[in-house]
């Protein structure tokens, strides 16, 4: 093999077109379309109908009979929870390696979180794992599709079924990946997505929730959408804002989270493109994967489960130090660095849970000793460094490569695998160096 020296120890710079990665790199990008749709929306005379056009969109391409948009993927999380039944004292089985405000709307029912940990190749929650932390108090299981990664759903609800427990699925790196040809979000009984800038389709801020389960779609609806109350069907429901009763002071449970219509605007026209560019990221990835991939086994791709087609909001391969000379990441990452390559240790904030302070500390948020010692909590759930090893082991693995969203030249993703795997294949020269 032949030997190249590292850049981080003075050789050559192995990727030099890092201006053109960038670009291709870039995301969003907005267009002609949305800000014509944007123009649209302000010169409208009904400025809200916008929304509603959304989610009528948005409900073909999911195939669900009922959309419900927000004004951000949390607060759709945040509705989802409370259509289930989720409230003070009960338990959510979630996963331990996602984000933390899908935790925390669990908090801010006064309910409170379980931590599943994961599965090893991908990251989604683990089945077995999540079977065995069911209780008699938990209320709801929360299945996370991280980084574009799709849960083993069908394990899943047949976990849930058996206990009677509904699911939610947050999908907010995943809009249109498929479980064995079904979209993600109708699989599980409500189903979740941000509109953040960040995600596969923005709106730079939004989110939406989707189910075809009327009782749930009504309850989201009597939680924050105050002005949708009177097409309720349910009289329980549609009493507190019912204009056929006469004069009476409209109400909701206590929240307002209708998304912003130039939000709708432009999600709308990224959902006719979703399918587009989800392809390129794909045939992109797998370029990379298979120039790369078979450098080393301790450098490892991400993984696609069969029977499902993941999306690529994140590029995240994992380390196995062990493998690899007993180098230490962090080095690795920096190697990568110097040869031009946009490395990270992965996606920004995505660490186990429940290793801040709020639950280590089990943090009084409500007044003293509420939610997790509340006189209604039967049993007091702890969090502990250690609950959950494969979560924590996977954290320690992740190491970014960049996602490359738009259409480029082969050449470019030749030059980029040959920068990854001159480190790789010379990881040794890392042993002594720092």
């Amino acid at each position: 093999m032949k030997r190249e020296t590292l850049a981080l120890l003075g050789g050559p710079k192995a990727f030099t077109r890092e201006e053109e990665l960038k670009e291709a790199c870039r995301w969003p990008r907005f267009g002609d379309e949305e800000k014509r749709a944007m123009m649209e929306v302000l010169e409208s005379d009904d400025i809200y109908g916008v929304i509603r056009e959304f989610e009528e969109d948005f409900a073909r391409y999911m195939g669900t009979k009922y959309v419900l948009a927000h004004n951000n993927g949390t607060s759709s999380i945040h509705a989802a929870y409370f259509a289930v039944g989720v409230g003070p004292g009960d338990e959510v089985l979630t996963s331990a390696y996602t984000w933390h405000l899908q935790v925390s709307q669990i908090l801010a029912l006064h309910a409170l979180p379980v931590f599943v940990d994961v599965n090893p190749e991908d990251g989604t929650i683990d089945p077995e794992d999540l079977e065995r932390k069911i209780t008699p108090r938990t209320k709801a299981i929360a299945v996370v599709h991280v980084f574009g990664a799709v849960a083993p759903m069908e394990e899943i609800m047949d976990v849930a079924s058996r206990h009677g427990i509904p699911v939610v699925e947050d999908c907010s790196h995943a809009h249109g990946a498929e479980y064995k040809g079904r979209k993600v979000g109708t699989i599980g009984d409500v189903g979740c997505f941000s509109l953040q800038n960040s995600k596969l389709m923005t709106g730079i801020e939004g989110g939406v929730l989707v189910t075809s389960n009327r009782e749930y779609y009504e309850r989201a609806v009597v939680l924050g959408h105050y002005e949708r109350i009177p097409e309720l069907s349910d009289p329980k429901l549609r009493r507190f804002n019912d204009r056929k009763a006469g004069p009476m002071a409209p109400s909701c449970f206590g929240f307002k989270y209708r998304i912003h219509p130039v939000a709708a605007a432009v999600a709308r026209v990224q959902l006719g493109h979703l399918d587009e560019w989800n392809e390129v990221r794909r045939r992109n990835v797998t370029y990379l994967n298979e120039r790369i991939g078979p450098a080393s086994d301790g450098f490892v791709p991400p993984y696609e489960a069969p029977g499902t087609k993941r999306t690529w909001l994140n590029y995240l391969w994992q380390y196995f130090q062990d493998k690899m000379g007993d180098v230490p990441r962090e080095r690795f990452i920096e190697a990568l660095i110097a040869e031009g390559v946009p490395a990270s240790r992965g996606r920004a904030g995505y660490l186990p849970v429940y290793w801040n302070p709020v639950y280590e500390e089990r943090a009084s948020i409500w007044g003293p000793g509420y939610p997790f010692e509340a006189p209604y909590v039967e049993v007091p759930v702890e969090y502990k460094r250690g609950m959950c090893p494969v979560a924590e082991e996977m954290w320690r693995r992740m190491v970014g490569l960049p996602v490359i969203h738009w259409k480029v030249e082969e050449d470019l993703l030749d030059e980029l695998a040959e920068a990854v795997v001159k480190v790789v294949k010379n990881v040794d020269q890392l042993k002594n160096w720092g």
